[in-house]
């Protein structure tokens, strides 16, 4: 499986990464600290589930579910953010996220989740 990290935060990128590095089906991940530089990994790469926060530089995550879901093959799409206000939750839903995570409270469903995608893909 080939994932994306988009967010602003260097911490964040890391602790997700170390849990994603502990799934055995994880061939490549591509980090990000902004949506400009999302939008140009996914122009060269085709990632099959991409984590991305609401709020960075370069533009929201809200936006980049609109040209994530462009895509000839759209990524699963998680939003995993310190802001899990309830208009962001349903703006990103309606967008067309497959997931909603906050940061906080929800951190230890992201491998759950991803082991879920990979099951899905499997089968």
């Amino acid at each position: 499986m080939k994932i994306l990290i988009a967010d602003d935060s260097t911490m964040l990128r890391d602790r997700v990464k170390e849990l994603i590095l502990s799934l055995d089906f994880v061939d490549k991940i591509y980090e990000v600290d902004n949506s400009l530089e999302a939008r140009k990994i996914l122009n060269k790469n085709i990632v099959e589930v991409a984590i991305i926060d609401v709020r960075m530089p370069g533009g929201s995550g809200i936006e980049l579910i609109q040209y994530l879901k462009e895509k000839k093959t759209p990524p699963k799409i998680i939003i995993f953010t310190n802001y899990p206000y309830q208009q962001y939750k349903e703006k990103a839903l309606e967008k067309g996220a497959d997931y909603f995570l906050s940061k906080s409270d929800e951190f230890d469903k992201l491998a759950a989740i991803l082991k879920e995608i990979e099951n899905k893909k499997c089968n």
